[in-house]
């Protein structure tokens, strides 16, 4: 797992944790804007550090490191944790670390994939599919996603050539599965078995146009009574990352800054 500081070190801090498949370039027009006010640090989870070194294990990991990070270089708190996706997962974690405290927590396209006794062929299939298509954009340099899942996420081809320098060109094979597996376990093993927490101040954002939120947002609001949801229509999947100003408004709304 890497870091990335910008911003005044004596600032509010804002943690940035980008999606599946994404390196911390997910933020790149997003942290210019943050780090004119706040301590911004941006991650690479493990498996999508570029070193080829590291692999991507479960969310409660990453959360646990996460948590660790803010202990010892943070002051054992965060001001925001912002997450995009997949970096949902162990953003939800670190809830349940409460030797830290989070000021605001927000999750954006945390999607509800589970397929009961189909997810292990799903996870199977979509782990050897997505690393190859992954593979080819490494050699190729140009990225055309399946059909069924740029409809998934409410993209069209051509809006999701913009997360192509954002993407992740070393993750193995093992660590496409891992987050996979971690998509599909989040809610009906952990989410559904947290004890409510009306005490976090957690958002939910999503695109209109995103498949599978409606018993995102459900699961979510059980845990969370306290959850807010913010949904940016005419928008898919990660949409709201291409639009920084609006992000960086809408975040600062959700905190009152």
């Amino acid at each position: 797992m890497k870091f990335y500081e910008s911003g005044p070190a004596d600032g509010r801090t804002i943690l940035l944790l980008p999606g599946n498949f994404m390196t911390h370039r997910q933020f790149e027009n997003i942290i210019p804007l943050l780090a004119e006010e706040y301590r911004v640090v941006a991650v690479d989870f493990d498996g999508y550090d570029e070193t080829g070194e590291t692999t991507y294990t479960t969310a409660q990991d990453q959360a646990q490191k996460l948590a660790d990070y803010i202990r010892e270089q943070l002051g054992g708190a965060v001001d925001l944790v912002y997450a995009e996706s997949l970096g949902s997962c162990p953003a939800a974690f670190l809830t349940r670390h409460h030797d830290i405290r989070l000021g605001g927590v927000i999750l954006s396209g945390v999607q509800y994939l589970h397929w009961g006794v189909l997810d292990p062929i799903i996870v199977a299939v979509s782990s050897r599919l997505t690393h190859g298509v992954m593979r080819r954009f490494v050699r190729q340099g140009s990225l055309k996603l399946p059909a069924f899942l740029v409809r998934s996420l409410g993209r069209d081809g051509e809006s999701m050539n913009a997360l192509v320098k954002q993407l992740c060109r070393n993750a193995s094979l093992e660590t496409t599965r891992a987050t996979f597996v971690t998509g599909t376990e989040f809610y009906p093993r952990h989410v559904q078995r947290w004890a409510p927490d009306a005490g976090v101040h957690i958002a939910l954002w999503y695109g209109g146009k995103e498949k599978n939120m409606a018993k995102a947002e459900n699961e979510l609001r059980r845990a969370f009574p306290g959850l807010t949801v913010r949904i940016f229509q005419n928008m898919g999947h990660g949409e709201n990352v291409e639009h920084p100003e609006l992000v960086v408004r809408e975040l600062k709304a959700f905190m009152g800054w």
